[in-house]
């Protein structure tokens, strides 16, 4: 892995925030802020079974669909930890992304 090469934790954090920005959460399902608890569980659950899905899975193998979700805890996570970058970090990344 491309983190196992950094050598600051400047660059680790870059590395880990372009591997959330380019992987999973990049086409998240969001709901609106304040949203109840319960249906959040509700929808993250079956969301998570209909990645499980046989048939969902041998239709997404025939549209040569690679799915690999997170799970909506961990997706909330990785924004969480995208908004707390330093400003310093993200005009770093802003110019090697450019």
């Amino acid at each position: 892995m491309a983190l196992n090469f950094a050598k600051t934790e400047e660059a680790k954090k870059l590395i880990s925030t372009v591997a959330r920005v380019h992987g999973p959460s990049v086409r998240p399902y969001v709901l609106p802020p304040k949203t109840p608890k319960d249906r959040l569980q509700i929808l993250r659950k079956a969301f998570m079974d209909t990645m499980k899905d046989p048939e969902f899975l041998a239709e997404a193998k025939k549209a040569n669909l690679d799915i690999n979700p997170d799970d909506g805890a961990t997706l909330e996570s990785n924004v969480k930890e995208i908004l707390k970058l330093e400003p310093a970090l993200i005009a770093k990344l802003k110019e090697i992304l450019k």
